[in-house]
């Protein structure tokens, strides 16, 4: 249909291999008819009847517009649809320049589909499995017909599975029957048969019953089959000198394989001791084929489907996240974690320049104790016994008072555990863990720091209470 926005005042219509004609409603013929809302809708289409191979071609319409002086022109392109000739296949000679090939031989074939319109498509398969990356097909037309030829080229080098399968060359076109045409090859590709990576084991053999062992080989052309058992050789067809076992002829499977049997009349236990050898061997060569049978029942091996690799693989990943949590936490200090996270351990003297005479050991945060009266109310004699000594030596982080200060004080202070260092904002107060320790005690011993190692202070404020101001006046009496 050729169309525009205005009344048409006619429309004339020139279509291949059929004279011009000016269409209205209500004007037709036995080739042609109109088609449309009306000349007064500006729509100027039509009906062709009983199309032939001769329409094939560029259709034009004219308009005339009431409007415009000039006439409107379209064309459009009618394809009668015209089947190709069936598809022709040829294939390169093999190395022996006949057509039976090798394994790793290349082939070359050819499918040319002639004279369609529009061009066919073509398609290889072996047997049913298509064929891919293929080049681009060349296709050739024929100006005077406008018949199209398209030729698709394949290349592919030979493996031992692709004997006795059909080559197949498949051409699809909508005036084919069936829109399908095709052409096919069987390939005859020659090998030596095929060897097994293992030893082949065989299981649920009785002893005392009678069993058979089975090989099959694939093979081209057919070959010959040896058995040998403890050195002696049984061709296919005979029997050993005992008589027990026999070598039946191979069947043919099907696609160059073939069933080579060993029937034993009676096994024996030996018989699952021994290993039997199967020789096959062709015009291309041969191989040997190593077999064990066994009374025991064949293991079963374990299976996976898609749900449970899809399980394994989800449970994987949540052991990868829950391992990956716990070294974050564990980095940065996180929720079981955070107890162990920026511990500070300190030991502090008094005021007075000292030394600490044991190594530091990091431990984790204890309590802090706030210094009140009632603690410092503990006082020693000189008198004390040494076994508190014993105890003096137990505690970690101890700091010690130079030789010069303890001549001169009744009573030492030792820090031995760490400071809080976080101040009580409205009380001031510093906490800190203390012990007292006898001056006597022979296990403190000056140590002497050089002047690059740091030393810690700290100040303790002591504010005494009036029940400590009381017993200090009534000390100061009493003497």
């Amino acid at each position: 249909m050729c169309r525009v926005a205005v009344p048409l005042q006619y429309c004339r219509v020139e279509i291949p291999g059929l004279q011009t004609f000016n269409l209205n409603r209500g004007i037709s013929n036995s080739y042609v008819s109109y088609y449309g809302e009306g000349l007064d809708a500006g729509q100027c289409g039509f009906t062709l009847h009983g199309v032939k191979d001769q329409n094939n071609g560029e259709i034009k319409c004219t308009l005339g517009i009431i409007s415009e002086a000039q006439e409107s022109i379209g064309t459009m392109s009618l394809i009668v649809a015209n089947a190709p000739k069936p598809p022709e296949l040829e294939l390169s000679r093999g190395t022996d320049q006949l057509n039976v090939y090798k394994v790793d031989d290349t082939l070359e074939a050819s499918c040319t589909v002639r004279d369609g319109r529009p061009v066919a498509n073509i398609t290889w398969f072996l047997d049913d499995e298509p064929i891919d990356e293929l080049p681009m097909p060349a296709i050739l037309e024929l100006a005077k017909e406008h018949l199209l030829t398209k030729v698709q080229n394949l290349t592919r080098k030979l493996r031992a599975s692709d004997n006795g399968k059909f080559l197949r060359c498949v051409a699809y076109h909508p005036a084919y029957p069936g829109q399908v045409g095709e052409s096919k090859r069987r390939l005859d590709i020659k090998y030596a048969p095929l060897p097994q990576r293992q030893t082949i084991e065989a299981y649920d053999y009785g002893i005392g019953k009678t069993g058979e062992i089975n090989v099959t080989v694939e093979a081209n052309p057919r070959p010959s089959f040896e058995w040998t058992v403890d050195g002696q050789r049984i061709r296919e067809g005979s029997h050993d000198n005992t008589g027990i076992m026999e070598a039946e002829f191979a069947r043919e499977l099907g696609n160059g394989r073939y069933l080579a049997v060993l029937r034993i009349a009676r096994i024996g236990k030996q018989d699952t001791e021994k290993v039997y050898i199967l020789k096959a061997y062709n015009d291309q060569g041969s191989q040997e084929y190593r077999v064990k049978i066994s009374t025991n029942s064949e293991p079963k091996g374990y299976e996976f489907g898609a749900d449970s690799i899809i399980a394994i693989v989800v449970a994987i990943l949540f052991i990868i996240l829950v391992i990956s949590i716990l070294i974050f936490a564990k980095i940065t200090g996180r929720w079981c974690f955070s107890g162990q996270r920026d511990s500070r351990y300190i030991a502090e003297s008094s005021d007075t320049e000292s030394a600490d005479v044991r190594p530091k050991e990091k431990k984790c945060r204890l309590p802090s104790i706030q210094l009140t009266s009632a603690f410092f109310r503990k006082k020693f004699d000189k008198s004390v016994p040494e076994q508190r000594d014993n105890q003096d030596q137990d505690e970690a982080d101890a700091d010690t008072i130079p030789a010069e200060e303890l001549t001169n004080t009744d009573q030492v202070l030792t820090t031995v555990e760490k400071v809080n260092e976080k101040e009580v904002k409205d009380k001031n107060l510093v906490y800190a863990e203390l012990d007292l320790v006898s001056p006597n005690s022979p296990n403190l011993k000056p140590v002497v720091k050089g002047n690059d190692d740091k030393t810690e202070y700290a100040e303790i404020v002591y504010t005494p209470s009036k029940e400590d101001e009381k017993e200090g006046k009534e000390e100061k009496n009493k003497k």
